[in-house]
């Protein structure tokens, strides 16, 4: 692996960048859930620094994949995402089955095609205001016990996506919910990030499995 930069210690946790310019923040010494974290640009320090509370709260390890990001070729993409991933595993205490993935807007459908392409290594994902195009990707027989949560506005325009997107999970094995709340096409607050992450943590409890292969 390259070589990693301590940034800060904190009471709590520290945070770490590679040369990838990827960030990870690790709560403690113990085995956690992790979550990939996406950003329409990139993600950078400041989207894992601005939910690291949560981190602590939840007990979970947070990874940004930088190079991952909106009008680039999503296989690209979804490599690089991959090797944040293998990074995460090969170097940090991560509970097994349960790496998470979360993205808004083109991220979010880059999220939900994640799950759909590698079920094997992703438990489940948010996805925030996106739209239906990862959906040919699904094979709901390799899905099972696997869990999304899809956030939307009443003014979003892809509100009717994540509609016909919620139907087509119901009794698909897939576990979901949707959440729609007011205002328009926006990304989650960090309350709003904390409910999402809780759901997925508790239905992981919940089902006690492990995804299928």
């Amino acid at each position: 692996m390259k070589s990693l930069i301590l940034l800060n210690s904190l009471l709590l946790g520290t945070t770490i960048s590679d040369a990838d310019s990827d960030y990870f923040y690790i709560p403690d010494s113990l085995c956690h859930p992790a979550l990939i974290i996406l950003s329409c640009t990139g993600a950078t320090f400041e989207d894992l620094s601005s939910i690291r509370f949560i981190a602590d709260s939840l007990g979970i390890i947070l990874a940004t994949c930088h190079k991952s990001r909106n009008h680039r070729d999503i296989n690209l993409n979804d490599r690089d995402i991959m090797w944040t991933v293998e990074k995460l595993l090969q170097n940090y205490k991560v509970e097994p089955g349960q790496v998470f993935i979360y993205g808004f807007s083109g991220m979010g459908v880059q999220a939900l095609l994640e799950l759909f392409l590698h079920p094997q290594t992703f438990r489940g994902a948010i996805a925030a205001c996106a739209h239906k195009g990862a959906m040919p990707f699904a094979d709901f027989s390799r899905l099972h016990n696997h869990s999304v949560y899809l956030i939307s506005r009443k003014k979003d325009w892809n509100l009717n996506d994540n509609i016909l997107m919620h139907n087509l999970f119901k009794g698909s094995g897939i576990i979901d919910t949707l959440i729609v709340k007011n205002g328009e096409h926006s990304v989650p607050s960090s309350q709003e990030l904390y409910n999402a992450i809780k759901w997925l943590l508790e239905k992981i409890s919940i089902s006690h499995g492990n995804p299928d292969n």
